[in-house]
């Protein structure tokens, strides 16, 4: 009878070891738990410091003009709006290709293009 008692006894210190081995475990994985939400929150406001820095930035910014044609870029400032109206006002082929640095067969076609459309 002893002998049942005995081993009763060390199963249950056994699963008492076990159970405080468990709970050990549990009150670790919290732990873990809890550096992993406090690193996030961490990260979470750091990348809230960031975005914030991006939009002041981006403000600052003027506004990109949409639709809008930048002055150099503007349609009488190429060499060919230029070859256009020298063409319109009656200059030849040869003299147009020199003055707007187009080859002679660029000033060629513009003339036929635009001599006779001149606006009236």
């Amino acid at each position: 009878m002893e002998w049942l008692v005995l081993s009763l006894l060390c199963v249950s210190m056994f699963g008492i070891a076990a159970l405080a081995a468990w709970v050990r475990s549990l009150h670790m994985a919290r732990r873990i738990d809890s550096a992993h939400l406090e690193n996030l929150q961490q990260q979470i406001a750091s990348l809230q410091k960031d975005l914030r820095f991006l939009a002041e930035q981006t403000a600052k910014r003027p506004a990109p003009v949409v639709g809008r044609i930048a002055p150099s870029e503007a349609p009488g400032n190429t060499p060919y709006a230029q070859a256009i109206e020298l063409v319109r006002q009656g200059l030849a082929a040869a003299e147009v290709a020199a003055r707007c640095g187009i080859s002679r067969s660029e000033a060629e076609l513009i003339v036929s293009l635009y001599r006779n459309n001149s606006p009236s």
